[in-house]
């Protein structure tokens, strides 16, 4: 695998034109781009990789190594005959309606590679519609033994504009109620994820109960038979008015088991009904969630993948948008970032709007997709 990275104030068109120079032999290209630059880089790398297959989204920041760049554009090659990473990819139309017509085509893919040993992942970006296509997608890759890692397509127009569409690219088009798969495998070892949130259930917190959603809207409309802002402002203490303020401080989450999945607040409305990022079911288990020691978290996420993966190829992250301004509210962005990439070594990724991770979709959630490999190497291409 190679990695291709524009150089500081360099065009599109001069950053495609010597992104062309790399294009025989490749397989599939994947791209990163700035905000609002997508429809034009799609195209253009459609046409510096004619015999390739072209994926890509456009992100607020893109992780690259120790900083966090705002106007990088980077590419991710994979060769046909690349002696690191296998790759394949597919895009998935109309995910809001169907998405399991494309059941088929996904085995196909997935076994054209050869037979998953832990060493075979899909990473994937969507558009909308993230508990149906992950549900769907781990019925689809589970018996394959291939796990489900991704993110959801977002621009900063959705802080103001809650109709904000959002799109991704796909052999030069672009696309809405969609997703773009990524099928890898890795030669040289094993493919590990792993999970990081920064929010926890204090000891003695309530349970509460979503009686009243509206899916289609995202709306948690009352936990346990009231208004679903009442019950928050009367735990936490902070007003009507307040609650959006709140939200990277103390969100709310779900528990499966002993696990807690992070549920973004986007609004609040009139009767007291919650606007969500990700949906709330009739019935889950909501509670509502206090921010933990981050530094320390974070150490210990690190410590966890280079205890478990101690030869590592590359990491690939998928960090929400609510975590990045965490990162900025307090401060630590910088540090955060150069932190990582100490510990883990080679670590590329995006920020996205949620994020995916096997059979569940949670908001505020940092991902790390870990490729082990003492003999694969990642090539950056100057």
């Amino acid at each position: 695998m190679e990695i291709m990275k524009s150089r500081r104030g360099e065009s599109l068109a001069t950053f495609s034109m010597r992104a062309h120079r790399r294009a025989k032999g490749m397989a599939v290209v994947l791209f990163l781009t700035p905000q609002d630059t997508l429809p034009e880089a799609a195209q253009r790398m459609a046409k510096a990789f004619p015999e390739s297959v072209t994926l890509g989204l456009e992100s607020v920041r893109i992780f690259d190594g120790d900083h966090l760049d705002e106007d990088c554009m980077m590419l991710f090659l994979f060769g046909k005959d690349d002696p690191d990473i296998l790759a394949d990819a597919m895009l998935l139309e109309n995910i809001s309606q169907a998405p399991v017509q494309y059941v088929l085509e996904v085995q196909r893919k997935v076994c054209g590679l050869g037979v998953a040993n832990l060493d075979t992942v899909c990473l994937e970006f969507c558009t909308n519609s993230e508990g149906k296509l992950v549900t769907t997608l781990t019925a689809m890759l589970a018996p394959l033994g291939v796990p489900l890692f991704g993110g959801s397509a977002f621009h900063t127009d959705a802080l103001t504009n809650p109709e904000a569409q959002f799109q991704v690219a796909y052999q030069g088009r672009i696309y809405e109620d969609a997703c773009i798969a990524l099928f890898l495998k890795n030669l040289h070892g094993r493919v590990i994820l792993f999970r990081e949130i920064f929010y926890g259930v204090r000891p003695g917190a309530p349970m509460h109960l979503a009686t009243k959603v509206d899916t289609q809207t995202r709306r948690l409309v009352e936990l346990d038979d009231r208004p679903a802002a009442d019950v928050y402002s009367e735990e936490t203490g902070i007003g009507r008015d307040k609650i959006l303020e709140h939200v990277l401080d103390r969100p709310i989450g779900r528990m499966l088991g002993s696990e807690v999945f992070v549920i973004s607040m986007r609004g609040v409305e009139p009767d007291g009904a919650v606007d969500t990022v990700k949906t709330v079911n009739l019935n889950d288990a909501i509670y509502i969630l206090d921010s933990e020691d981050y530094d320390r978290i974070a150490r210990e996420t690190s410590e966890r993948i280079c205890k478990a993966v101690p030869h590592r190829m590359f990491v690939f992250t998928i960090e929400c948008y609510h975590r990045y301004q965490y990162y900025e509210r307090h401060g630590i962005t910088d540090q955060v970032v150069c932190a990582r990439s100490a510990a883990l070594g080679p670590y590329y990724g995006v920020v996205s709007g949620g994020e995916q991770l096997r059979g569940q979709n949670a908001n505020q959630t940092g991902l790390f997709l870990v490729f082990e490999g003492k003999e694969g190497t990642i090539h950056e291409i100057e």
